[in-house]
């Protein structure tokens, strides 16, 4: 039985190079996280944890879903065994060696939550419990990510001969998440909709739709190359970041999209961002912004623990005149400080730990995976 246009089209346009500009969008996200935690009085402002977040979403339901396109396996079995264990020699590693770390040095919502968090389902225990501030409550992201690495592939890989099936259900999905989330249809699991699979579903199912339908469709050359409409997006970025409204969600995932497929199958017509996107420190930071992820909270909270806090209450804020304010302003320093030192580790991981587990990925699991994996 032939191939689909759909699926040989998929397999000629994302034969899963390398794109810069995705690792730097990485960058962004990752960057407002790192304000969102260690700078909070600008953070909580632009709602710059969220949007890190949700861009990080976009993004991973957009190659995610080009990757499992980009199969050659007919049999599904054989496609979801490559995919799964590809997506377990990046992810697992360092979550579970962070994990493990944590649990010998006896931080206690780590031996209290250890099966939520080894089984990835955190995510619905942060919000049962009501779990206060800790080091890991960044984690409830990772979970959705690997429940959406889990279930996604059945459905991809089943309907990738069913192209206009496929858009549909992943509209409807869509749909659905962004309806509970702004208006909770479902009354029942409104307490969850920040951290649920089901209604984050939206933005990782935007990225998907972006992939499926770039890769059937042509593209409006005329709206992607359009000046106008590039600046436009970016005012509606800082806009949708700066003032809170109604739909503003909605707006961010599709602003997120809009900077995807960009990345992706055009260049920026403001040169900047194409040089910012693609300089070589903003793509480094974007490759390793996994590990900073996992790593930032946990070394900001024994870091402050045990060296930053106790000098810093020590310190005699009356001799400094009129910058006796910045008493209250720690993150001035916290921020910089601990965005380099989560880089720091980062770095090391990925050179020492990650990128020889990662040589594993064509070794035991091949199929030519190149794509920001």
């Amino acid at each position: 039985m032939p191939e689909s246009p759909f699926v040989l089209a998929s397999y000629k346009l994302l034969q899963m190079k390398y794109f810069e500009r995705i690792d730097g969008l990485r960058f962004v996200a990752i960057s407002l996280v790192l304000i969102e935690h260690f700078a909070s009085t600008i953070g909580t402002k632009i709602s710059a944890g969220y949007y890190g977040v949700d861009l990080f979403f976009v993004i991973s339901g957009f190659l995610i879903t080009s990757i499992l396109f980009k199969s050659k396996e007919k049999s599904f079995g054989r496609a979801y065994k490559n995919f799964i264990g590809r997506r377990t020699l990046r992810i697992f590693p360092i979550y579970y060696a962070t994990i493990i770390i944590l649990w010998i040095l006896n931080l206690e919502i780590v031996r209290d939550k250890f099966v939520w968090l080894i089984t990835y389902s955190f995510n619905y225990a942060w919000v049962l419990y009501d779990i206060p501030s800790t080091p890991i409550n960044h984690f409830w992201s990772l979970c959705v990510e690997e429940q959406f690495y889990l279930f996604w592939p059945f459905i991809v890989l089943s309907l990738r001969n069913y192209p206009k099936t496929l858009i549909t259900l992943i509209f409807s999905i869509i749909t659905f998440g962004y309806m509970q989330a702004i208006f909770n249809v479902i009354p029942e699991i409104s307490k969850y909709n920040q951290v649920n699979i089901l209604t984050r579903m939206s933005s990782l199912g935007i990225g998907a739709f972006g992939a499926v339908y770039s890769a059937n469709y042509k593209l409006s050359e005329k709206f992607f190359r359009n000046t106008v409409v590039e600046i436009a997006i970016l005012i509606l970025l800082v806009v949708s970041l700066v003032f809170p409204f109604k739909f503003q969600y909605i707006s961010l995932a599709f602003i997120s999209l809009y900077l995807v497929l960009k990345a992706t199958k055009y260049e920026f017509s403001i040169e900047f961002l194409n040089k910012f996107l693609t300089n070589k420190k903003i793509v480094y930071i974007g490759t390793i912004s996994y590990g900073i992820y996992v790593f930032h909270l946990p070394i900001a909270y024994y870091f402050s623990l045990y060296l930053f806090d106790p000098l810093w209450t020590n310190i005699d804020f009356s001799n400094f005149g009129i910058f006796e304010k910045i008493r209250l302003h720690s993150w001035i320093i916290k921020f910089p400080l601990y965005t380099t030192l989560s880089i720091l580790f980062a770095s090391i991981s990925f050179k020492y730990f990650e990128k020889p587990i990662l040589k594993m990925k064509d070794k035991y699991f091949n199929n030519n995976d190149n794509q920001n994996p």
